[in-house]
């Protein structure tokens, strides 16, 4: 194999490879599955040039552990095998997302559960049914492969190692906001990568950076916060999501009052996820976005009506909305869904609860600051974070509801 292996990325340039079993691993079934994983899933609906995958974002992950990994510290402190594990759960962290990322994982909230996409990235990384586990057992002893996992899942012992790619301030947030901001084509997701990995550094068991990246930081966060706001939580991928929500409960609620469902093999394949619990790799890497989509449509045969309504309103962009009181009677909508569906009308009504988005959590892996007086949070130096999370918001109550147009049809 001749290395490096130099990939072509729009958001960082080269991205070199200089390890054997990093291209095996990118090579394996599991992880180019992810190239038919959408990144914003709901968000490509609003933001048509937004279709990039998961694929793109592990890679660049890759690329920005391997620059943090080449700075004086970790060189100094840690061995090429150590790094080289950390490298490849920056590689692999997202290689449990199902179909449509996050909006998947909205089948928690029907079937009470709380699986995440993380645990199927361990699942993929850990059983030896997969390439992925054949190709790492090859190079690291399963100790070391749990670590991988623990890294991923942020619960690594090793604080430092495991901030590179589970922090307020990782690789997996840096390429995110850069890369989700250029194909979205708005321009407040700026990260200065080069100045805030450059800089940082290891002390005291933490990664810390000098007084004079604090500005870059905050622009980190504040772009972020802008991009949840603008981006991820644009009412139109909230619609998307809870339609995918309430077509996963009616299929549940169908499967566990026995209907007869027309495409058993389909069913058959859910079953597990129709069950709260976990599929199968082989199972698992059957789906993504085009394999469900395909599968959806061939639901449109069933004779549930319901069912049926709510596939057609996801597979043509006509998803849940948001409801404006000023425009829409909130009893009216209500009514008329009533009279159509009787007591079904819940699918096509439903309730969401915005929670306060928060610029900086400093109850979680807080961001360090070396300054004169010692190592601070950046909450203790940082004028503009001290203003904007003093103050105390709670969850906006929203309401989302099918097109007017199908209310009465």
């Amino acid at each position: 194999m001749k290395l490096p292996l130099t990939i072509r990325d729009s958001v960082h340039g080269d991205i070199e490879i200089n390890e054997e079993i990093t291209v095996k691993l990118i090579n394996t079934p599991e992880f180019q599955r992810l190239r038919r994983i959408s990144q914003l899933a709901g968000g490509q609906f609003v933001f048509p040039s937004a279709s990039h995958t998961r694929f793109s974002h592990c890679i660049g992950v890759y690329h920005l552990v391997s620059k943090m990994l080449e700075t004086a510290s970790f060189q100094e402190m840690y061995s090429t095998h150590e790094q080289l594990l950390v490298k490849l759960a920056g590689l692999l962290h997202d290689v449990g997302h199902g179909p449509f990322s996050h909006t998947f994982e909205m089948t928690n909230h029907v079937t009470k559960q709380n699986i995440s996409h993380e645990n199927y990235s361990s699942l993929l990384i850990k059983n030896p049914t997969t390439n992925i586990n054949k190709i790492l057992a090859v190079e690291f002893s399963p100790e070391e492969i749990n670590e991988l996992c623990m890294m991923i899942e942020g619960k690594h012992p090793d604080g430092v190692l495991s901030s590179l790619v589970s922090s307020q301030l990782d690789a997996d947030r840096m390429d995110y906001l850069l890369r989700d901001g250029q194909t979205s084509g708005v321009g407040y997701s700026h990260v200065d990568t080069q100045w805030i990995i450059r800089h940082l550094f290891i002390k005291d068991k933490k990664i810390v950076f000098p007084l004079k990246v604090q500005y870059a930081i905050e622009s980190f966060l504040i772009g972020r916060y802008h991009m949840y706001k603008q981006i991820y939580l644009h009412p139109l991928s909230i619609g998307f999501d809870l339609t995918f929500q309430m077509m996963f409960k009616r299929l549940y609620d169908l499967y566990h009052s026995n209907y007869q469902f027309k495409n058993k093999v389909i069913i058959t394949l859910l079953i597990p996820v129709l069950e709260g619990k976990m599929m199968s790799p082989d199972q698992y890497c059957t789906l993504n976005d085009y394999t469900l989509f395909t599968y959806l449509k061939m639901l449109e045969n069933e004779n549930d009506e319901i069912l049926v309504t709510l596939i057609k309103m996801f597979t043509t962009r006509n998803f849940l909305q948001k409801i404006n009181p000023a425009k829409r009677n909130f009893e009216e909508i209500k009514n008329n869904l009533i009279k159509k569906y009787k007591n079904h009308y819940n699918y096509f009504m439903v309730e969401y609860n915005l929670k306060p988005i928060k610029l900086y959590d400093s109850d979680t892996k807080p961001i360090y600051i070396d300054t004169p007086k010692g190592i601070k949070c950046i909450m203790e130096v940082s004028e503009v974070l001290a203003f904007k999370n003093n103050s105390k918001k709670t969850a906006t109550t929203i309401w989302f509801s099918i097109l007017e147009k199908y209310e009465n049809d």
